[in-house]
C-alpha cells in the first residue's frame, strides 16, 4: 500500500486521463494512418457500357438508340469462305421495348448514319453503305418472359470486321469489350 492514499488517486487519475487523451487522439488522427476514406457508394466501379470504349466502334454513325447491353462481340469465319474472311458478330439484349418498336429505331439509326435498307431474308434487316458493304441485323423477342421483364430480346449484328482502335489497355480486358476468347464458355 502506497504511504500517501491522496497521491495514488491522483497517479490513477492522471493516467486514466492519459489513456483517454491518447485514445482520442488516435480516434482523431486515424485517417491519416491507412483508415479509408467513406466514399458513401459500396459499388465496385463498373467499365463504361463496351459500344462507348474507344476499342471496336460501331460503323460511323451509327448509334443503338434504345436500351441495351452488349452480350458478346467478336469476330467470326464466314461459312464457305476459304480466304479466312470473318465478320464482326455483336450481338445485344433490348431492354423495356418490343421487337417491333427495336426494328423501327434500328431502321432509323442505320438510315441516319447514312445507309440504305435493302431486302432482308427472314426477319433479317438488311442495310448497305459503299464504305461498309452490306450488314444485316436480326430482332428476336424472347418468348414466355414476364410482363415486367427488363430484358426483351436479343438482336444478332453481322458487321464488318474491325481492327481495334486504341491503344487502351481497356481493349485488352474482355470483361469490358465483350470479346471472350473462344476457350471461355459462355454464361447462360
Amino acid at each position: 500500500m502506497p504511504r500517501n492514499p491522496d497521491a495514488y488517486a491522483v497517479v490513477r487519475r492522471v493516467s486514466v486521463g492519459l489513456v483517454l487523451l491518447l485514445a482520442v487522439a488516435l480516434v482523431l488522427l486515424s485517417p491519416r494512418f491507412g483508415r479509408a476514406e467513406p466514399e458513401g457508394s459500396y459499388r465496385p466501379v463498373l467499365d463504361p457500357p463496351a459500344l462507348e470504349l474507344p476499342c471496336y466502334p460501331l460503323p460511323e454513325g451509327l448509334v443503338l438508340d434504345f436500351a441495351h447491353q452488349v452480350r458478346t462481340d467478336g469476330d467470326v469465319e464466314v461459312d464457305g469462305q476459304t480466304d479466312g474472311e470473318t465478320r464482326r458478330e455483336l450481338v445485344v439484349q433490348y431492354d423495356l421495348v418490343d421487337a417491333d418498336e427495336v426494328r423501327e429505331r434500328l431502321t432509323a439509326s442505320f438510315v441516319e448514319a447514312g445507309f440504305t435498307p435493302e431486302t432482308g431474308t427472314g426477319d433479317a434487316l438488311v442495310f448497305t453503305r459503299p464504305d461498309t458493304g452490306p450488314v444485316s441485323a436480326e430482332v428476336e423477342q424472347l418468348s414466355g418472359i414476364p410482363d415486367d421483364s427488363t430484358v426483351r430480346g436479343t438482336v444478332l449484328l453481322d458487321l464488318p470486321s474491325v481492327p481495334v482502335a486504341s491503344d487502351d489497355p481497356i481493349c485488352d480486358d474482355p470483361y469490358a469489350t465483350k470479346r471472350f476468347p473462344e476457350s471461355w464458355e459462355p454464361a447462360t
